[in-house]
């Protein structure tokens, strides 16, 4: 049975693709901010020499700024100094990252994330979004705002993330239990829980990347 996550990507990834041909390495990593996106460029991304890179990075540092339950999850599993990136130390990470692939040549583009599950989330990833568009247009990169696109105008107040919040898509992550039912019953639009993309959810982020690249 093929997972649901695995479904959602396929749907990111297969129309990037077949327009980009140069598409060919997924790099992402679940869970990532943009201290651990730093942490991996040589091996990751430099090691390859590619032509391009396209970077989309913010959520998890908007989250582990601003949901104090999911910090030892970036402090003990993704070794971020005390569980939390605040949009100071985004900024500078921006900065380090692009400017590393900036002096290596490689084109960048840059798209800026979007966040549904609470106000909290939203105005922090918001914050960041910021800092991380005027990095880019210091550096002369292309930036895409998800985050305007897709994000609700009114996104409603929900619980604090906490390690029950994580376990309530284990369900999806095995089959369990369907993207859209889980965005209908929680009231998102894009994805299954304010953060995780549906199937459909990833072809809308497809369909407003493939022309901006």
């Amino acid at each position: 049975m093929e997972l649901e996550i695995e479904r959602s990507k396929g749907a990111f990834l297969h129309p990037l693709k077949q327009v980009v041909s140069c598409a060919k390495s997924y790099e992402g990593v679940n869970g990532d901010t943009s201290l651990n996106l730093y942490r991996r460029l040589d091996e990751d991304v430099l090691a390859h020499r590619p032509d391009g890179a396209f970077v989309m990075v913010g959520a998890n540092d908007a989250m582990s700024y601003s949901e104090p339950g999911a910090r030892p999850y970036y402090r003990l599993v993704k070794r971020v100094p005390g569980g939390v990136v605040s949009p100071s130390a985004f900024r500078e990470n921006m900065r380090a990252l692009l400017g590393r692939l900036a002096r290596a040549g490689i084109q960048t583009w840059v798209a800026l994330p979007p966040l549904e599950y609470r106000p909290a989330q939203v105005a922090a990833l918001r914050e960041m979004n910021g800092c991380a568009a005027e990095v880019c247009a210091e550096l002369g990169i292309p930036a895409l705002d998800l985050m305007a696109a897709l994000v609700p105008a009114d996104v409603p107040e929900r619980p604090p993330v906490s390690s029950r919040f994580y376990l309530r898509s284990l369900p999806v992550m095995f089959g369990g239990r369907q993207f859209d039912r889980l965005r209908d019953e929680g009231g998102f639009t894009y994805s299954f829980d304010g953060i995780h993309l549906t199937a459909g959810g990833a072809q809308r982020f497809a369909e407003l990347i493939v022309p901006f690249l």
